[in-house]
């Protein structure tokens, strides 16, 4: 069973539309995931110049959950070309002005889109340990 941290399920559950009473959606997942990241680490990315910050950091977390629990689909790296695809060029479904933006929105749609039971075993589980 592949091991998450309680923080790295919150991410997940949040990208899987859990708990939209405490981080509501915004349309975009990157700006939905601020109210998290301020909990988490302490620092509201809309102050001090901190956005760029936020970006670069909440995109290395996600990339490494997807890595961690992703599931294969038609080829080994087909969400990574998905990711990349939609990072260097705007869609219809996400007009977000900058690459990172799209790619953190892309990464959550993978992320929730994840199988959590996979012929019928559980591949790792979202219950939270410490009620954070």
């Amino acid at each position: 069973m592949i091991e998450l941290s309680d923080y790295e399920k919150k991410w997940i559950l949040v990208c899987k539309g859990h708990f939209k009473e405490q981080y509501p959606s915004t349309g975009y997942f990157h700006t939905t995931l601020k109210p998290l990241w301020t909990e988490i680490y302490g620092w509201n990315p809309d102050e001090d110049n901190n956005y760029h910050d936020y970006l670069n950091g909440c995109f290395k977390n996600l990339l490494s959950i997807m890595l961690k629990i992703k599931t294969e689909w038609s080829s080994t790296n087909g969400q990574l070309e998905e990711l990349f695809d939609l990072v260097f060029s705007k869609r219809w479904n996400d007009d977000a002005e900058l690459p990172i933006e799209r790619g953190i929105n892309k990464l959550c749609s993978l992320i929730g889109n994840t199988e959590i039971v996979k012929n019928g075993v559980e591949r790792f589980s979202l219950e939270l340990d410490n009620n954070k």
